[in-house]
């Protein structure tokens, strides 16, 4: 995500939408199961893939608010600002939650 910040401060945000969301897909994709694998081998706490309704629902709220971002092609520094605020909500929801 750093390069995606680097991307968006030179004016490329088009890149840096494409850097950022490509990079969270592949650590849903990648990472979380690997880490799921892996909980079995080194014991203790054994991860699984049930997630919580808060989860969730943040997770298709995230989703959802960042395809109408990229839908039309475009990116603006308003569209970022927003997806900050949600992002910044989402935290606040789990932090107090």
């Amino acid at each position: 995500n750093l390069i995606g910040i680097q991307l968006a401060w030179r004016d490329q945000s088009d890149y840096a939408v494409s850097v950022i969301l490509n990079s969270s897909l592949q650590v849903a994709l990648g990472l979380f199961p690997v880490l799921v694998l892996l909980s079995f081998v080194l014991g203790g706490a054994v991860l699984s893939f049930v997630l919580s309704p808060l989860l969730l629902a943040a997770l298709l709220l995230a989703v959802i608010v960042s395809a109408f971002v990229v839908y039309d092609g475009e990116s603006i520094w308003l569209e970022g600002l927003a997806l900050v605020g949600l992002y910044s909500i989402i935290a606040a929801a789990f932090w107090w939650g």
